[in-house]
């Protein structure tokens, strides 16, 4: 069943400016050409707000989905946690067709409530968090570059659907997600930028790019490393750094979205995390 959408119309479809990518190497940022492509894809979304559009896509870039799948699909069978498996089975997305972003809200809708909603680019936290309590993610329409299709620093809609999409299938993740959104909006509503940063960080390294025990095993649950192919291998690497989770270690770290992940956290259990999430809603009370 549908979820009515009317209520995303008390919000604009940016209210702060997109974070940049220029001042990195990668293609997707000086490629003028492709620029102008991403720009008329946002514009398409922006004219249907707060409904999502039906995109047309060209059939470069659904080989650039394509390629991606091939490639990610067997290292997830073999990486990804249980819960991320069960959800992609759900979804049931295409390996050779980039899907729409609205047939996928859908889908998503009737097993949680969670929905996806466009947007233009990498949000402010406090903005892009805070409409997690509402059981909304929002998500770019475009795709990386076709020249680098193993890692991008900006978001797109292989780390939104082959990332994201399949965790918010999973109740318990739903709930503790809402709880992230719940206590940044406090956050933003009391000016709070300390704990907003901490928050952020915390989403940072569990949602993207989150590792957890299971079975014995260490196995991803992060949307980033789940829906890149760089990310995923430096995540299963044993010569990178993986640490227990911990809000204090959390809090004394950086994030630089251009870079690939130097650190991860791997947590004994959702019910953990989900401790964790209670904990930054109680101080942002």
């Amino acid at each position: 069943m549908r979820r009515d959408r009317t209520f995303l119309e008390e919000y604009s479809f940016a209210e702060h400016e997109y974070g940049s990518i220029v001042q990195t190497d990668y293609p997707g940022a000086h490629d003028q050409q492709y620029r102008e492509r991403v720009a008329k894809l946002i514009e398409d979304s922006k004219k249907k707000w707060p409904n999502i559009p039906g995109y047309e896509y060209t059939a470069e870039e659904h080989d650039t989905w394509k390629l991606i799948s091939e490639i990610l699909i067997p290292m997830q069978n073999r990486y990804a946690c249980e819960s991320y498996l069960e959800g992609r089975d759900k979804l049931n997305f295409s390996m050779t067709q980039i899907p729409q972003l609205d047939k996928i809200s859908e889908r998503m809708e009737s097993l949680t409530g969670f929905m996806l909603a466009p947007v233009g680019g990498l949000l402010d936290k406090g903005e892009f968090l805070s409409m997690l309590q509402h059981k909304v993610m929002r998500c770019t329409p475009y795709i990386r570059h076709p020249q680098f299709p193993f890692f991008t620093p900006e978001p797109d809609i292989v780390h939104e659907l082959r990332g994201h999409a399949p965790m918010f299938t999973h109740k318990p993740f739903v709930e503790m997600s809402m709880n992230i959104g719940r206590a940044a909006a406090k956050a933003v509503e009391k000016n709070d930028e300390e704990l907003l940063d901490l928050i952020g960080l915390f989403y940072w390294f569990t949602v993207e790019y989150g590792l957890i025990q299971e079975d014995g095993e260490i196995k991803i649950f992060g949307a980033g490393n789940n829906g890149g192919i760089q990310d995923l291998l430096r995540s299963m690497d044993p010569m990178v750094e993986k640490r227990p989770i911990s809000l204090s270690e959390i809090k004394e770290l950086t994030i630089d979205y251009d870079a690939p992940q130097e650190v991860f956290f791997v947590s004994e259990s959702f019910e953990q995390i989900a401790e964790l999430a209670n904990e930054l809603a109680a101080m942002a009370s």
